[in-house]
């Protein structure tokens, strides 16, 4: 009965935890750096929406390259909170064909031997291993029955934790062995006779965080979840205007950018381009971008070089279509 409440518990933690955005981070301890705090930030949402694939894409490197155009908030809070936009981040992430998922981690039942000595709670460790991930764990009472069931030299053996997990309701366990030297871990399912998954890691204090790293990985795999593709962007209510530009300054006004990921290139190209030193979206209507580029030299060099571009056509003098989606 102990065992159920605890379970109940546990799921409570889970809704509330739920009720959490996967774009909210706490970074408790954070580093004193706030641009440091920042990219950090980013980094976990993305590690823990794309199950750390992010971090092999370009999709990081434009994120971190344009990060307050994905941050919202900074709430106030103990060590850095964080809030990022999810409806400018998700349209990025599926550009970069990247698999995510968005939707709560189900909660998982720890069973750790340390060192030989089964541990029924979590050091400080396994905590922010799990905030970072967002991964509810409960952990057993190792009560007597439980010692006299489980024989810890067989805690890998399929069916060994089957029964003592079932007493608690949980669906998912973890059985943990740590030696001090090596972390070895497999996850098993109610309904699986096999491990779902296993691994091994080097023993130390970002054991956890590795562990669970792993575990988050393997979620996002399983739920193989792509992002419905957002609908192309539509005709402007009202077309944009380029304006006047101030001195270092250059405006271009493109139409034709239907899809979210072809306004992401085209702004890396223009980045690229010799005698511009930054390029971003200054403003945006369905189709229609306008880029503002800062520009260290002449103007009608970087401008005759923006013309040259693949994909892009000269609609005036500033003004350029996009094809490169036809």
């Amino acid at each position: 009965m102990l065992k159920h409440l605890l379970m109940a518990a546990l799921l409570l933690c889970s809704a509330a935890a739920s009720a959490q955005s996967v774009f909210d981070v706490r970074l408790d301890p954070a580093p004193y750096s706030r641009t440091e705090a920042r990219e950090q930030a980013l980094r976990l949402v993305l590690a823990r929406i794309t199950g750390d694939r992010a971090q092999d894409s370009w999709v990081q490197d434009e994120a971190l390259g344009d990060l307050q155009r994905y941050l919202q908030s900074e709430p106030d809070g103990p060590g850095y909170n964080a809030r990022f936009d999810g409806e400018a981040l998700l349209p990025l992430l599926q550009s970069g064909g990247l698999d995510i998922w968005l939707e709560p981690r189900p909660p998982v039942l720890v069973w750790l031997l340390d060192e030989g000595r089964p541990r029924s709670e979590a050091d400080r460790a396994w905590r922010q291993a799990s905030s970072a991930y967002q991964l509810p764990l409960l952990w057993p009472l190792w009560d007597l029955q439980e010692h006299m069931q489980i024989d810890t030299a067989r805690l890998f053996e399929p069916g060994m934790l089957r029964d003592a997990s079932a007493r608690y309701g949980a669906d998912y366990w973890l059985a943990v062995e740590d030696d001090g030297e090596r972390l070895r871990w497999q996850l098993f399912g109610k309904d699986d006779d096999q491990a779902l998954t296993e691994g091994a890691l080097a023993a130390g204090d970002e054991a956890a965080t590795a562990l669970l790293a792993a575990l988050n990985r393997y979620w996002v795999a399983e739920a193989g979840g792509r992002e419905p593709p957002r609908a192309d962007n539509p005709d402007p209510l009202e077309p944009l205007s380029l304006g006047q530009d101030a001195p270092g300054e250059l405006s271009i006004l493109v139409s034709g950018l239907r899809r979210f990921t072809d306004s992401i290139r085209l702004e890396q190209q223009l980045r690229a381009l010799d005698g511009v030193e930054q390029a971003y979206v200054a403003e945006s209507a369905g189709h229609q971008f306008r880029f503002r580029l800062v520009v260290a030299g002449s103007r009608a060099s970087v401008l005759q070089a923006v013309a040259a571009l693949p994909g892009l056509s000269a609609a005036g003098e500033r003004e350029f279509t996009f094809r490169g989606g036809e």
